[in-house]
């Protein structure tokens, strides 16, 4: 539930406190406006994009500063209206051009930190649908897209990144012929609401009693359950690891059989092979090993139990280890090495993205991933000019209570799919409203601006660093008052 908590009188310093060990990293916000689109003109228009995300609230998560803070990333405006905007002025209306409902079920991005490398990636899920004369909904088209491109500074590809997965999914559209017959319907009400489409899309792996056997050179072979032969007869080995950090885990071996009399068998390597299967089991191909694949609980993808996640921390006390030596090095490096364990990955059937699971989060009904927990917004207003004059101060409709000078509120939201409305009104003045998705990820500071001439007072989002010291700013005035 949504609600609005007591002001600062009531809560005193305990939760301001609270938030100082917080990550305060200034949000990444980016635009597509600069960036190319190269679609060729088709018999589709995208006319509208619905976002229909379960988490509203950002992209993904950046790396940012001399210390790689983690930060949230997002556009610099609603998705919705950002990428409408983009597709408007990159693919201008096409005469006899028919319009086109994107549905977005996932556009996300996110930064893979190994030892040696850095990559920026992006991912899409979308469908595409064409409105009909009774009020349905006819599904075009399913897509699901990455990118993935490295570097030193990865963070200035997100956009880039963003761009392409529209763009790839857009091709597949604009090469549909215009006599394309779709075979899903839906109603305007199970479009609007995201029912149907990619949200219901099954591949023929997820369906087959068993899988194939044979090796997938490429994705589609596999969620096509159509492998390719092998080159030659094959065995899969599990061998128990030791150790208590890998306990209940397989070191998995491939060998090929009967290659030549002087070798009755011969390691199979991941090479360029995607995955493969025996027939009774599948096996993907991840980090130059290979990983035994399982149905998620969600019945939408896959998972499996892979390498260790790269830890930065836990590598930069290694690296501190080798330069100290002595006790204090070799427990540093006993610590960093500790956490080096086999960590669980989430496979994205949808787009063949391969996430950590720590990164992936829950899902929600429709199988989409999202996390269940809170984001708090503080609202505060400063000594001002109009300091004797009194704003109102309401939530998504709900008269909330007077906000005076030198006093704050914070507020709680759990809906990553609905915007958070605010608004402020002084005296019997117009009134300013702000609706936003917050982050889900670090607190929201928002500072109330009341003109000294009078007006409408606005809401202005201050960095998270600037805000937490104007709360405490003001709770000092508040005790030198009493």
């Amino acid at each position: 539930m949504n609600r609005l908590l007591p002001f600062s009188a009531l809560l005193g310093g305990l939760l301001l406190s609270a938030f100082a060990g917080y990550s305060q990293s200034q949000p990444y916000r980016f635009t597509l406006q600069a960036e190319k689109l190269d679609v060729p003109a088709g018999p589709w228009q995208v006319t509208r994009v619905l976002d229909l995300r379960p988490d509203r609230s950002r992209l993904g998560s950046v790396r940012r500063g001399l210390g790689n803070e983690m930060a949230s990333a997002d556009f610099a405006q609603p998705l919705a209206a950002e990428v409408t905007q983009f597709l408007r002025v990159r693919q201008p209306a096409q005469a006899g051009a028919r319009p086109v409902l994107m549905r977005v079920f996932a556009l996300a991005l996110a930064e893979d930190l190994r030892a040696n490398s850095e990559h920026a990636e992006a991912e899409l899920v979308a469908d595409f649908l064409v409105p009909q004369p009774d009020s349905t909904f006819q599904v075009l088209l399913t897509v699901g897209e990455t990118a993935r491109r490295g570097g030193l500074d990865v963070t200035k590809f997100h956009p880039a990144n963003v761009a392409l997965v529209l763009q790839q999914g857009l091709r597949k559209l604009e090469a549909l012929p215009a006599t394309f017959a779709p075979t899903e319907t839906l109603s305007r009400a199970d479009a609007l609401a995201g029912r149907g489409g990619a949200a219901t899309q099954r591949f023929p792996i997820q369906a087959a009693a068993e899988p194939a056997r044979g090796f997938y050179r490429s994705y589609q072979e596999f969620i096509t359950n159509q492998p390719s032969e092998a080159d030659y007869p094959f065995s899969i080995t599990h061998v128990a690891r030791t150790g208590k950090r890998w306990a209940g885990t397989d070191e998995i071996q491939v060998n090929y059989l009967g290659t030549d009399d002087q070798h009755p068998t011969r390691p199979l390597y991941t090479g360029n092979l995607w995955g493969l299967s025996d027939g009774k089991e599948i096996l993907i191909a991840y980090r130059n090993r290979f990983y035994k694949l399982l149905p998620a609980a969600d019945g939408r993808n896959f998972t499996f139990t892979g390498p260790p996640v790269f830890d930065e921390k836990a590598a930069s006390n290694v690296a501190v280890a080798g330069v100290m030596g002595g006790a204090l090095g070799a427990a540093l490096a006993s610590a960093a090495n500790g956490t080096n364990v086999m960590a669980p990955y989430e496979l994205h059937l949808a787009s063949g993205r391969v996430v950590a699971a720590q990164d992936a989060g829950q899902t929600d009904a429709d199988g989409f991933a999202t996390t269940p927990d809170t984001a708090k917004v503080y609202v505060y207003r400063r000594p001002d000019a109009a300091k004797d004059q009194v704003v109102t101060f309401s939530a998504s409709g709900r008269p909330a209570a007077s906000l005076q000078a030198r006093q704050w509120t914070v507020l709680t939201w759990q809906d990553r799919r609905q915007e958070l409305k605010l608004c402020v009104q002084a005296g019997q003045g117009p009134e300013s409203c702000k609706a936003f998705v917050p982050d889900f990820s670090q607190p929201t500071y928002l500072e109330c601006v009341v003109p000294a001439g009078g007006g409408a007072p606005t809401l202005r989002q201050v960095p998270a660093k600037e805000g937490l010291f104007e709360l405490r700013r003001i709770q000092r005035l508040a005790k030198a008052d009493k």
